[in-house]
C-alpha cells in the first residue's frame, strides 16, 4: 500500500528539534492535525511562519501507530512529507487512459516510464491539451502513433516504445491538500517522498527567537552546543541573541504590563528602549498622536513574558556560553563569534573582559571581529577601562586603534586623561586620528581644550589630514552645542 522512497537521514538533532517544534505549536496556538486512518499515522501542517520558507512545504509526521502501514514503511515522527506519488503499471490501453487522466489532473504533468529509456516528464501548458500520442496492445502496451509538435513528440517518444508505467507526483503544500490527494489516490499504491527537515528546523529555531518565551532558552542552548549542523548552530545563536535583545526591554514592557494595556503615551516611555522596541518590530510609534502601540501577536504577548525572560537571561548561563565561543580557536565560524560578542556587549559581564581583550588583540582575527570585541568592552564600560588602557599601551597599531575608540566610547576621567596623554605623545597619523575622534566622543571641557591645543600646533594653511579632521571635529562639536 505504501512505500517510502527517501528516508530522513539527519538523525542527529532530531530529539532536540521535536520539542522545539512543539513549543512553537503551543506558543502560537496551532492545532491543525489530522489522523490518517488508512496509514495509521498523525500528520500536522506547518505553521504559517514555516510554510514555504527555504522552499519547504508539506506536512510533518507527528505520531505513528506501531505495526501500522506507515510504521512498516519505516516512516518516522518528525519527517516532512513533501510529495505523495502514485504509480500506475500499464498492462492495457484502459490502464493507460486511466493513468493519463489521473496523472494530468490538476497539475498537468506526469512521469512516463518507457522500456530501455530514462523517465520522461510530460507537462501540458493547459488542462485538456493533447499529450500527442496513443497506444495499443494488451499485456505489452506500445506507442501506436505520435503527433508532430505535441509534448509527446518534443519528448522523443517514438512509435513502438513499450510503456511500462506512469507515475503521478503530487507536491503537498498544505494539510487540506494532503487529505485531498490521499482521498483521490485511495485505490492506488502510493509512495511518499520525505525531505530533509533542516529548512523546517532552521525556521523553527528562528521563530523561537521571535517569541520571547523563556522556555526557548534551554532548547536553543542545547541545539547550539550539541548540533553538528552549522546552519542550525548559526540560527540558534542568532535566536539567543534576539532573546537577549528582547530581555533588556523588560522595564519598558513592564510599564505596559503594569498598566495592563497595549498602548501608552510616547512621552511616558524611555526613548532609547522605545526606539529599540520599534526596530525589533514589537511596537509602533505615532508621535503625532503621542502613542506607542504593541504589535500583535509578539509585542502584545511579550509584555506577559518579559519579566521571566529577563530573569533567566541574567542568571549568567548565556554570558558564560557566549564567552566560550568568541575565540577563533574554539569557534571557526565568524558569524557565530559575532553573535556571541554582541550578546556579551548587551549583557556586559565583567568576567568577560580578559577574554574580550584577547580577541581585540588577536592579529589572526578578522578586523571586524576585533572591532566588535572593542565595542563589547566599551559597552561594559568603566570596569573595562584598565584592561583597555593596558591593551593600548602594549598592542600594535590596530589594537591601539580599537582600544582608543572603545575608551572614547566609555569616557570618564581615567580614559579621557590617558587618551589626551597619548595624543600629545604620538606621531603616528592613523593613531592620531583615532585619538582625536575618541576624545571628541567624550566632548567635555578638558577634552575640547586638549583638541584646541592639538589644533594650535598646525598652521591655518596646513592641509594635513589631522588638521582637516580637527577642523571637522570642531564643526561637529559646535553644532552639538547649539
Amino acid at each position: 500500500m505504501i512505500q517510502k522512497i527517501k528516508r530522513f537521514n539527519e538523525r542527529q538533532g532530531m530529539v532536540l528539534i521535536l520539542p522545539v517544534l512543539l513549543l512553537i505549536v503551543v506558543a502560537i496556538g496551532c492545532d491543525n492535525q489530522y489522523y490518517d486512518e488508512r496509514l495509521q499515522m498523525r500528520v500536522q501542517k506547518l505553521d504559517s511562519d514555516l510554510m514555504n520558507r527555504w522552499s519547504t512545504s508539506g506536512v510533518v509526521v507527528t505520531e505513528i501507530t506501531p505495526n501500522g502501514p506507515a510504521a512498516k514503511a519505516q516512516l518516522e515522527s518528525g519527517e516532512l512529507i513533501s510529495y505523495v506519488i502514485a504509480e500506475y503499471p500499464i498492462k492495457t490501453v484502459s490502464d493507460f487512459n486511466t493513468a493519463m487522466k489521473n496523472g494530468l489532473d490538476e497539475d498537468n504533468n506526469l512521469v512516463l516510464y518507457l522500456k530501455d529509456k530514462p523517465p520522461l516528464r510530460i507537462a501540458l501548458r493547459r488542462q485538456g491539451d493533447d499529450v500527442g500520442f496513443s497506444v495499443e496492445g494488451s499485456g505489452t502496451v506500445r506507442v501506436k502513433a505520435v503527433k508532430p509538435g505535441t509534448p509527446a513528440a518534443n519528448s522523443n517518444i517514438q512509435v513502438g516504445d513499450t510503456v511500462e508505467k506512469i507515475v503521478d507526483e503530487r507536491k503537498i503544500y498544505s494539510l487540506d491538500e494532503y487529505k485531498k490527494v490521499l482521498g483521490k489516490l485511495s485505490k492506488q499504491q502510493i509512495t511518499f517522498r520525505t525531505t530533509e527537515l533542516i529548512g523546517v528546523k532552521i525556521a523553527a529555531v528562528s521563530a523561537l527567537g521571535d517569541l520571547g518565551d523563556v522556555r526557548a532558552i534551554e532548547p536553543l542552548i542545547d541545539i547550539f552546543s550539541n548540533s553538528t549542523e552549522l546552519s542550525l548552530r548559526k540560527a540558534s545563536i542568532s535566536s539567543l541573541q534576539r532573546l537577549v535583545e528582547l530581555s533588556v526591554l523588560n522595564d519598558l514592557f513592564q510599564q505596559f504590563q503594569g498598566a495592563n494595556v497595549n498602548q501608552l503615551p510616547v512621552d511616558s516611555l524611555q526613548a532609547q528602549q522605545l526606539e529599540a522596541a520599534a526596530i525589533l518590530e514589537l511596537l509602533t510609534v505615532d508621535r503625532a498622536e503621542n502613542t506607542a502601540t504593541l504589535e500583535a501577536p509578539f509585542g502584545t504577548q511579550f509584555r506577559h513574558r518579559s519579566q521571566a525572560l529577563y530573569q533567566k537571561i541574567n542568571e549568567g548561563q548565556l554570558a558564560e556560553l557566549a564567552q566560550e565561543y568568541i575565540q577563533i580557536t574554539v569557534e571557526p565560524e565568524q558569524e557565530i563569534r559575532r553573535a556571541c560578542l554582541a550578546i556579551l556587549g548587551i549583557l556586559k559581564p565583567v568576567s568577560a573582559i580578559d577574554a574580550l581583550v584577547t580577541v581585540l588583540d588577536n592579529s589572526a582575527e578578522i578586523p571586524g571581529i576585533r572591532f566588535q570585541a572593542g565595542l563589547a568592552l566599551s559597552q561594559i564600560g568603566e570596569p573595562a577601562v584598565d584592561a583597555l588602557i593596558a591593551a593600548f599601551e602594549s598592542g600594535g597599531t590596530s589594537t591601539k586603534d580599537i582600544a582608543a575608540s572603545a575608551l572614547g566610547g566609555i569616557g570618564g576621567t581615567k580614559a579621557r586623561d590617558r587618551l589626551i596623554q597619548a595624543l600629545e605623545n604620538t606621531s603616528e597619523p592613523a593613531i592620531q586620528l583615532t585619538l582625536v575622534d575618541a576624545i571628541a566622543k567624550i566632548g567635555d571641557a578638558p577634552s575640547r581644550q586638549a583638541l584646541e591645543r592639538q589644533r594650535a600646533q598646525y598652521q591655518a594653511d596646513d592641509d594635513s589630514g589631522i588638521r582637516i579632521f580637527l577642523d571637522e571635529v570642531f564643526r561637529n562639536l559646535e553644532q552639538k552645542s547649539m
